[in-house]
């Protein structure tokens, strides 16, 4: 439930008319940490290189 919640939120932030990088780079952060958290899956994998992917261009 929490990590819907803030996949959410990223995506709220994301397609909002003025995102804010901190916050984006904030819900990515979190979002892949609950994907590690959760363990080795091929979904978690996939989806831990996404937020990677999404918060390297966030630098």
């Amino acid at each position: 439930m929490e990590l819907e919640r803030v996949a959410q939120d990223l995506h709220a932030e994301a397609t909002s008319p003025a995102p804010e990088p901190g916050r984006m780079r904030q819900f990515a952060t979190q979002v892949k940490d609950m994907l590690v958290g959760a363990g080795a899956t091929a979904a978690a994998q996939v989806g831990i290189q996404m937020a990677e992917q999404a918060l390297g261009t966030l630098v």
